[in-house]
C-alpha cells in the first residue's frame, strides 16, 4: 500500500494535476459539500482570530489604559502580527514535512486551532496590558498555524476551473466571519471574559466537521523533505527576482492589505476621536460597519470569483478593486459623519471582496513548486497580509501626525495615504504575465 502511494506521490505533474492526485490518492472528490465544510472551518478560524483583532482587543486595551489607548494598542497589534509572521510560513513548511499518520495539513489545523482558542480566552482574564500582547501573540502563532495548512489545500485539492469561485468564497470568509463575531461580541457584552470566549467556541464548531471529514494519506520519508534550520529559514523566503510574477503578486497584495489595515486597525478610535463616540458607546457603530463591509464583501467576492472564472482572467479584478480601495479612503478621509463612513466602509467592502476573491486563484497559478511545498508557498503569500498588521500600527501614529492640530491626530491625512498606497498596489497586478 505504501509502496503504491509513494510510486503515485512522486510522479510528474505533467502526467496529472496536483488535485487530481489527491482526489485518486484519497478517494475524496472535491464537490459543494467539501467546499462547504472548507469554507466553513476557514470562516470559523475567522470568526475566532479576527473578532479580537478588530473590535474586542482594542476595547479591552482602552479599558484598561484609556489615556494611552493608541499606543498600547500598537504594541499589541505588533507583537501578535510579528508572531503571525513568524508562524504562518514556518507552520506551512512543518507541514509540508509533515508524515503524521494524521495526515499533513489535520494535526496543525487541529492544534493551532487549540493553541489560539485557549490564548483568546486568557487575554479576557488578563490584567495588564503586558499579558493581553503575550496572550495575542500566541494567539496569532496558533491561528496562523491553523490557516497556514487550511489555505495550502486551495492549490492541492481544488481543480483549476472551480478556484475562482472558491477563491471567491474564502475573499469573503474572513469579513463574514468577523461580522459574526462581532455580533456575539455585542450579545455578550464588552464587560468581561465572554467577548473572547464566544467567538473562539464559535469558531472552533465551524471547524469542526471539516476536520472531521478531511481525508488525507500519510507520506513516508522518501515522500518529503527532511526539516532542518536552513529549510525552516528558506521557508520565510520566495526569490521574486527567480519567480518574477509571484513577488508581483505578493507586493500587490501587500499593499492592498497595508491600505485596509490602515482603515480598519484604527476605525475603532476613528470613531472616537475623531466623531465622538467613546468605548462604551462604539461597539453599535462598529457591528453596523462590519456588517455593512460584509455585506458589500459577500457580493463583491463570490460574483468576481464567479465571473473570473467565466472570462479566465484574474487581473482586471485585482486592479479595479484597487479603484475602489482609493475611492473609499478619500470618502472616509473627508467624512465629518457616520454616514459617510458607512458610505466608506462599502466601497472598501466591494474593493475588499473584489480583490481577495479573486487574488487566491491569481496566486495559484504562479505559485512556485506548489506540487511538493504548497504549504510554504502559501504561507510566504500570506505574509503579504500579515506584515501589514505589524506595519499598519506602527505607520499609522505618524500619519497622523500629517497637518495635525491636536492631540487626537489628522485622520484626513490617515485616509489619504491609504488611497494612495492602494493605488501603488495595481501597479505591480500590471506587469504579471504568467495570469491573465
Amino acid at each position: 500500500m505504501h509502496q503504491h502511494v509513494s510510486t503515485d506521490v512522486g510522479r510528474s505533474p505533467d502526467f496529472e494535476t496536483v488535485p487530481e492526485r489527491n482526489i485518486r490518492l484519497t478517494g475524496q472528490q472535491i464537490n459543494g459539500w467539501f467546499i462547504a465544510r472548507y469554507i466553513c472551518a476557514l470562516i470559523g478560524i475567522y470568526v475566532a482570530l479576527v473578532t479580537p483583532a478588530s473590535v474586542t482587543i482594542a476595547i479591552r486595551v482602552g479599558q484598561l489604559d484609556p489615556e494611552g489607548k493608541a499606543t498600547s494598542f500598537a504594541l499589541v497589534s505588533s507583537l501578535g502580527a510579528a508572531a503571525a509572521l513568524f508562524s504562518n510560513p514556518i507552520f506551512g513548511a512543518f507541514s509540508d514535512r509533515s508524515k503524521s499518520r494524521w495526515g499533513q495539513r489535520r494535526p496543525f489545523i487541529i492544534g493551532g486551532i487549540l493553541v489560539g482558542s485557549l490564548a483568546v480566552i486568557g487575554i479576557g482574564f488578563a490584567p495588564t496590558i503586558a499579558m493581553v500582547a503575550i496572550g495575542w501573540a500566541v494567539a496569532q502563532g496558533g491561528f496562523n498555524a491553523a490557516l497556514a495548512s487550511v489555505v495550502a489545500i486551495l492549490p492541492e485539492r481544488v481543480p483549476d476551473k472551480l478556484r475562482g469561485r472558491v477563491s471567491g468564497f474564502m475573499g469573503m470568509s474572513a469579513q463574514v466571519g468577523v461580522v459574526g463575531g462581532t455580533y456575539l461580541t455585542q450579545l455578550v457584552g464588552t464587560g468581561g471574559a465572554g467577548m473572547f470566549a464566544v467567538p473562539v467556541l464559535l469558531g472552533l464548531a465551524m471547524a469542526l466537521p471539516f476536520i472531521l471529514f478531511f481525508r488525507e494519506f500519510p507520506r513516508t520519508r522518501d515522500e518529503v523533505l527532511p526539516i532542518n534550520f536552513a529549510g525552516l529559514l528558506g521557508a520565510l523566503w520566495i526569490n521574486p527576482f527567480q519567480h518574477r510574477d509571484f513577488g508581483l503578486v505578493w507586493m500587490g497584495r501587500f499593499l492592498a492589505w497595508t491600505s485596509l489595515y490602515l482603515l480598519t486597525t484604527y476605525k475603532t478610535y476613528y470613531l472616537i476621536d475623531h466623531l465622538g463616540y467613546t468605548t462604551g458607546t462604539v461597539a453599535p457603530i462598529l457591528t453596523t460597519a462590519m456588517f455593512v463591509l460584509a455585506i458589500a464583501v459577500v457580493i463583491s467576492s463570490i460574483g468576481g470569483g464567479w465571473l473570473s472564472d467565466r472570462v479566465g482572467k484574474r487581473k482586471p479584478f485585482v486592479i479595479l478593486a484597487s479603484i475602489f480601495f482609493m475611492i473609499a479612503m478619500g470618502v472616509v478621509a473627508y467624512s465629518t459623519t457616520v454616514e459617510g463612513f458607512l458610505i466608506g466602509i462599502a466601497i472598501a467592502g466591494l474593493g475588499n471582496g473584489l480583490y481577495f476573491g479573486v487574488d487566491y486563484a491569481l496566486v495559484s497559478e504562479v505559485l512556485p513548486d506548489r506540487h511538493e511545498s504548497a504549504g510554504k508557498g502559501m504561507g510566504v503569500f500570506n505574509l503579504s497580509s500579515t506584515i501589514p498588521q505589524t506595519l499598519a500600527p506602527l505607520l499609522a501614529p505618524l500619519l497622523l501626525m500629517i497637518g495635525a492640530d491636536g492631540g487626537s491626530g489628522n485622520y484626513t491625512s490617515l485616509y489619504l495615504c491609504a488611497a494612495a498606497i492602494a493605488a501603488a498596489s495595481a501597479l505591480f497586478i500590471l506587469f504579471i504575465r504568467g495570469s491573465k
